[in-house]
């Protein structure tokens, strides 16, 4: 059984070493061999060899996958395949940099597989298309179908170009939309938020304002003010979430205010603000 497996691998090894070989013009024996290969076999073949390939080499294949088909069939595999497959294919669509897909990468980030979610993450992390900005904001707010911790990571790949319209949705979208907002604006850590999430920490509901504070806490010391503030918030979660901001700030600043709050009537507001202030000791010590 070993030996018939090792038969089947031997002609990918082959060709994947034929094609790393390829320092110019693929010939055009080496081009009859991919072309008759199957195209899950192809995606395979490539995604390992990409990133051992010349960029020359790198056209070609691009130019040889669309117009033989196989772009076509991987799409088509990505939409009914079985989960390998489409894990597979999203893989090398990412590779390869092909962004013809995009609406079946974007449908594969609600797979049920988490392999093919994966995958197609990834492919969409290295197309890096703004063109999927849209529809991942409306994805926002479907998190059965689409996780938004997928959402979130391409979106952060698509950099700057994302925080206006999530800005958008945290001053007008329902609150549970608003909340995934704020969640993935806090990991820009970008100083432009900073207005918008202070504007919610002071006049948003209190789950929007416990988020708020939350995502303070990775902006830098420049939203330690708002945070202090919060610390009188009448919520208790809220105080407790400013004041775990506070410690991960190791805000020095906010020493006189955390010991106030460890005679707060909230356990959890005690314990956060214990631990907050020995984030800040632990600073002079270093």
């Amino acid at each position: 059984m070993f030996w018939h497996r090792w038969r089947r691998r031997d002609p990918e090894q082959r060709l994947a070493a034929a094609l790393s070989r390829c320092r110019g013009q693929i010939g055009k024996g080496l081009q009859r061999q991919l072309c008759r290969m199957d195209a899950l076999a192809l995606a395979r073949l490539l995604a390992g060899t990409w990133p051992h390939l010349g960029e020359a080499t790198r056209r070609q294949l691009c130019t040889l996958v669309e117009e033989e088909g196989f772009v076509d069939a991987w799409v088509r595999l990505l939409a009914e395949g079985k989960a390998a497959a489409k894990a597979q294919v999203a893989a090398t669509l990412g590779v390869m940099g092909i962004n013809r897909s995009l609406s079946q990468l974007l449908a594969a980030l609600g797979d049920r597989d988490e392999g093919v979610q994966l995958a197609a993450t990834a492919a969409l992390v290295r197309l890096r298309d703004r063109r999927c900005l849209e529809p991942l904001l409306t994805a926002l707010a479907e998190p059965r179908r689409w996780p938004p911790a997928r959402v979130a990571e391409v979106l952060l790949a698509l950099g700057p170009a994302s925080i206006p319209p999530l800005l958008g949705l945290l001053a007008g979208g329902p609150e549970d939309v608003a909340l995934r907002a704020i969640n993935i604006l806090g990991l820009f850590k970008d100083d432009r938020v900073i207005p918008a999430l202070e504007h919610a920490l002071q006049a948003g509901t209190v789950a929007i304002r416990r988020e708020a504070a939350l995502a303070l806490g990775e902006m830098g010391h420049s939203a330690a003010a708002a945070l202090i503030a919060a610390l009188a918030d009448p919520e208790a979660e809220v105080r407790a979430a400013a004041a775990r901001a506070l410690g991960r700030l190791q805000c020095r600043a906010a020493g006189e205010s955390l010991q106030v709050c460890l005679a707060d009537s909230s356990w959890e507001v005690r314990v956060a603000a214990g631990a907050a202030l020995a984030a800040i000791a632990a600073t002079g010590e270093n």
